[in-house]
């Protein structure tokens, strides 16, 4: 008997988030399809003890350099540069080890993995789910080193795939989502969500996602929700989610301005929910308000399987997701005036509302389901295997 191909996953940290998610969907089922996996995580933390329950052994490996934002803004570019060397050797120690027969690396933000593979001759798969515009003066270097490193880039979107200019081994494989994970009833859920947090009967606008000015554009809903006010549409704007470590002054401003727009009773900010199904099914919008692009963000795709109209910005996986007019509305980034103008629409009319939410779950079903996603990856991994 054949023995099953050995894959080194690596991924950048030990948080729950939208890359740590699609691993966790992911694993089960390509083991299912008759393949073995192996995880290396920087850190112990949800994630590891989530891939250890499905059986997934998880090796920390400390010395992992992970590109940051802070990095190249700081002294940390200098211990980045030393951990380099070091987490290259420790990657290929395991690979020999563990008898690897291919490397996934999961995220952008990870050099050592796939100069490992290099020199171990294994083949290696890069999956992008990043946007590096902001770091425009590296980026060709970089995008070489990601193309001449891998047998295939998997890209997550169309935008993300533009980065690799019309690379040959750029491949796009749009993430999925596991419709069973996604209740077909919402009312009970509904109910007592909106009973904790006194929503009543209202109309609900909602966004899910870290909070963080410009970025993830909580700020341009917030001006939207008062813009409506003063337009006669009374609504609650429902806010998911909570800064990153060292950006808590962005949950400052945006309470500072709700404050100021004289929205405190309108707003509700619920903080991190370990399950956000009942937020969505409390809402009657959702809205993505990212100023800057989301590589596929995997809240518009969960709130399309939860059936509700989506309005995003025309920036990264958006393009898409989104049907324009179809599934839901895309609007210019950091345009208050024109996410007020769909808002307007959509909480006018509950036909429409339902039409445009019953479209994006078809959309869903068609275009980003799980097996569509595992059956792309899968083939990729079947092709490297042989090569």
């Amino acid at each position: 008997m054949t023995k099953p191909t050995r894959i080194l996953y690596v991924h950048n940290s030990a948080d729950i988030y939208g890359a740590s998610r699609s691993l966790l969907r992911l694993l089960p089922r390509i083991r299912e399809r008759g393949f073995d996996a192996v995880v290396v995580l920087p850190e112990s933390g949800p994630l590891k003890q989530s891939i250890e329950s499905l059986g997934v052994t998880v090796f920390v490996d400390r010395w992992l350099s992970v590109i940051d934002r802070a990095t190249f803004k700081s002294w940390r570019l200098l211990g980045f540069l030393l951990r380099f060397p070091i987490s290259v050797w420790n990657l290929l120690g395991l690979m020999r080890k563990e008898r690897i027969c291919l490397v996934h690396t999961n995220t952008g933000v990870m050099p050592a993995p796939a100069l490992a593979a290099k020199l171990a001759g294994l083949p290696h798969i890069w999956h992008i789910r990043d946007s590096f515009q902001e770091f425009r003066s590296l980026w060709s270097l970089y995008r070489r080193y990601i193309t001449a490193l891998s047998r295939r880039v998997i890209c997550v979107s169309h935008p993300i795939a533009a980065q690799f200019s019309n690379a040959p081994n750029v491949t796009v494989i749009h993430n999925g989502v596991p419709l069973e994970e996604f209740p077909p009833s919402v009312n009970e859920l509904r109910e007592r969500f909106r009973e904790k947090y006194r929503l009543g009967d209202a109309l609900v606008v909602g966004c899910v996602g870290r909070i963080k000015f410009v970025r993830k554009g909580q700020e341009v809903l917030v001006q939207a929700m008062a813009k409506l006010k003063q337009g006669g549409i009374l609504a609650k704007c429902l806010i998911v989610g909570t800064t990153a470590p060292g950006n808590e002054d962005h949950l400052t401003r945006l309470e500072r301005l709700i404050q100021d727009l004289g929205a405190s009773g309108d707003v509700v900010l619920t903080g991190e929910l370990a399950d956000p199904k009942p937020a969505y099914a409390a809402m009657d919008v959702f809205v993505l308000p990212s100023a800057q692009p989301e590589p596929f963000g995997g809240v518009v795709l969960e709130a399309m399987a939860m059936r509700l109209p989506v309005i995003a910005t025309a920036v990264g996986g958006s393009l898409d997701q989104v049907a324009d007019g179809e599934t839901g509305f895309l609007v210019q980034p950091g345009d208050a005036d024109a996410l007020t103008r769909k808002l307007d629409m959509l909480l006018r009319d509950a036909a429409l509302r339902q039409r445009i939410g019953k479209a994006g779950r078809d959309r869903l079903e068609r275009c980003f389901s799980i097996e569509q996603m595992v059956e792309r990856i899968q083939a990729v991994y079947r092709e490297d295997s042989r090569s």
